[in-house]
Order: structure tokens, then sequence, then C-alpha cells
């Protein structure tokens, strides 16, 4: 069995993304190899931001640092004058290249936007991705203009658009809060260049979003949970995705969708790769994306969905469920077994007993995970198990009514069925 400390870099680089900075900063106390991992360019890169607000730009020129960083946070939640005008001028120093700043414009603050807008503060023309939020209007209404000549990510969450003049020739990912018309007016004018669109109307309105002309797309994401895809829609939605002839990966959030939109627009991108479907209300029957006979991958998070008279022969990995939901109930959970191809299985608090005990067991599905389920018994997940013979992995998480024994007595059963296991403590007497 190989030591953890053989792992390639890569695989210590990932297990490392998902801890904090204080325990990252613990390990690098371990060894050195785990030091060097832990300080390189490239995971501090990636990994760590300097977070600046108002009352911290005081004595940034009181310290010293050792490290210049390459990602930025700066709020501006108060004036910047005096000790704090010396720290802004540091910036140069802290940030000679940015990849990453992100922006929150908490204060009224003309002056420092300015100032900071301009060059000689941060080279906004080294940033890769920006991230801008706040609630701040300019007071005279000015338009400022940036020039970020390698951004290739924006994420927009700023209501008033048109105070900006972005020049980013670069750009291909667009994340971006709607909440007036000017915001499509400012999608309109980067719509040519990108290949990952998410939007995320504030509002029940969706504005003139179905006019345009996205033909470059490979992502699109589309968030408007308080309000449903209805059948008023359906033309200018249907002459939209028809558009989207390159689109690979579709996920959508809404309150709920009419089953003739979904057919429609599933008729219309038989290209589609990964498909997410998110709802509150109503059921949805994979019926209407029958036609999506290259989707690979496919999520579903509905109280109820029917798997019935659908045939998706190269789906390979299938999450139904979530756990902000009470729970979601299968109808036609057969249909599970019709998918030949499928590999993997993520089931968060489905409900499939005792109608578990009516499926034929298949020899496709290898990884499995089980999670966030209200209550779950040993018996249950034992028939579950058996159902899926060909299973080699299998994580159970958040599960009520499972601990440590059960799971042992479970792989002393199936002895080449490797199990990760998180106990919820919380439920003991």
């Amino acid at each position: 069995m190989a030591n953890f400390n053989q792992m390639p870099i890569e695989i210590l680089e990932q297990i490392f993304d998902h801890l904090d900075y204080r325990s990252r900063r613990n390990l690098t106390l371990v060894c050195r190899r785990w030091n060097a991992v832990l300080l390189s360019d490239r995971f501090i890169a990636r990994n760590v931001t300097l977070v600046l607000n108002g009352s911290r730009m005081s004595w940034l020129h009181k310290h010293t640092f050792h490290r210049a960083y390459p990602n930025l946070t700066l709020q501006l939640d108060s004036t910047i004058e005096g000790e704090a005008s010396k720290g802004l001028r540091l910036l140069p120093t802290l940030f000679p290249d940015p990849s990453t700043v992100c922006l929150r414009l908490d204060f009224p603050p003309e002056p420092v936007w300015v100032a900071f807008c301009r060059e000689p503060f941060v080279n906004l023309a080294a940033v890769q991705t920006l991230h801008l939020t706040g609630r701040c209007r300019l007071a005279s209404r000015r338009v400022l203009c940036l020039c970020l000549e390698e951004l290739r990510t924006l994420q927009l969450d700023y209501p008033y658009a048109s105070d900006l003049n972005l020049v980013a020739p670069k750009l291909s990912r667009l994340h971006l809060h709607v909440l007036l018309n000017e915001h499509i007016d400012f999608l309109q004018r980067f719509i040519d260049q990108l290949r990952s669109l998410t939007v995320v109307f504030d509002a029940k309105e969706s504005y003139n979003f179905y006019s345009l002309q996205p033909v470059g797309l490979h992502e699109l994401v589309i968030d408007r949970r308080d309000k449903g895809m209805t059948k008023i829609e359906r033309n200018a939605s249907i002459a939209f995705f028809k558009r989207l002839h390159q689109l690979r990966r579709l996920e959508l959030r809404v309150k709920f969708i009419d089953s003739v939109v979904l057919h429609t627009i599933a008729d219309r991108l038989g290209q589609l790769l990964h498909l997410s479907l998110q709802v509150t209300e109503g059921t949805i029957e994979l019926k209407h994306i029958a036609n999506l006979t290259r989707l690979e991958t496919l999520r579903i998070v509905a109280c109820r969905v029917n798997l019935q008279h659908v045939h998706l022969p190269a789906l390979r990995s299938f999450e139904l469920g979530s756990a902000e939901l009470p729970g979601t109930y299968l109808e036609g959970i057969e249909g599970l077994m019709a998918f030949q191809r499928l590999r993997s299985l993520t089931l968060i608090n489905v409900k499939i007993y005792p109608e578990v005990l009516q499926l034929t067991p298949t020899y496709s599905v290898e990884r499995m995970v089980l999670a966030h389920y209200r209550r779950i018994d040993e018996t249950h997940l034992q028939i579950l198990v058996k159902r899926f013979p060909a299973l080699r992995w299998l994580h159970i998480s958040h599960c009520h009514g499972l601990y440590k024994r059960e799971i042992d007595k479970l792989k002393r059963m199936l002895p080449d069925l490797a199990v990760a296991f998180d106990e919820v403590k919380s439920d003991r007497i």
C-alpha cells in the first residue's frame, strides 16, 4: 500500500485545498515535503488571498511583508485618508502583478475607487479574475474606464453597470447578477466572446435576456429561483436555446419548469453533455429529455422525479436530490437500471423504500454516494447495496441511523467494497 507521503504533488494539493488557512499553516510544520507543497508558488497563487478593509489600510505601512501576494480582496467600507492613504500606496509592492482581485464597495468610495483604478496603485492590466460587488453608486455618476487586458473571468454583483466602461478583450467567463435592464446591455457588449455565462435574476423580470445571440457559449447557468419557466416565455426561450449550437453544459435553477418548455428545449440541444435541473415546485419527468442521447452527466433537484420512459445511453453520472429539500420521491425507480453505462450514482435523501425491493440488480454502477438521509437503517442499506453487485466505492455522509458498527459489518460482508463513512453523532441518545 502506498504511503500518504508518496502521493503525487497534485493529489496533495487537492487535499490541502479543502483546509482553511490555519490548518494549512500548521501542516507546514509536519515535514519538509508538505512545507514545500503548501508554500509553492503554484499553491499560493491559487489559495492565498490578502483581505483588506478600510480599518486595516492604516497599518499596512507599519508591517513587513515577506512575499508578494497574487490575490487581493479589498473592502471599501470607510473613508481612506491620512495613515490609510499610505497603505493604499503600498499596494503595488504587495501586489506587483495581481491575478485575482475582489472589490467590495460598501461605502460611498468615489475618491478611493477612482484612485484604485489608476494603474500606479494596482496593475489592473495583469488581473485575470475580477469580482465587483456592492450597492454604492458614485456620487458624480461618472463613468469609470477600466482596461483589463488579461481579464478572463468577471463576477459582477453591482447594480450600476452603466457606471463601468470595461475593456476586456480576453473575457470568456461572466457571472452576472441581473437587477436592471442595463445589466443586459452590459452583457450584450461581451456576448460574442463569452464561452461561459452565469446569469442570476434577482427579480422575476427576465428583461430582454432571451433576445441575446450567444452563439459561442459552451456553458450556461440560468438562476431564476423566484420565477418559473412558463408557456408565456416558451417561444422566446426556444428561439434562444435554438441558437446555442456549441452549448455543452446547461444548468437551470428555477421555481418550476413547464413540461412543454423542457421538452422543446431538450429537443433543440441534442449536443448537451452535462445537464442540471433544479426546481422547488412540481415534478421533473425525464421522458422530456429523452432526446439528449449524448448526455453524460445529469443532476436533478426536485421534490418529485419520474424516471419512466427514458433511456439515456451515454449517461455515466447521475445525482438525485438535495439536502435543502425535505425529500425526493421517485416514480418508476426501475428506470435507474435502464442506464446501462451509468457508473456513478448519488442519492441525497431520496425516498426509494420499499420500491428498491423490486429492482433487478445492475452491474454498471461502480461508485455510489448516500447523503443527508433523515433516517436510514442497516437493513435498507444492505438491500440497496445488493442491487448493485459491481459496486466498488461507497460514500455515506450525514445519514442518521447508521453508526460505525453497522459499517464495519458491511465491510466484513463485502470485503471488496471500499467504504467512506462520516458518522452523525447528534442522533445519539
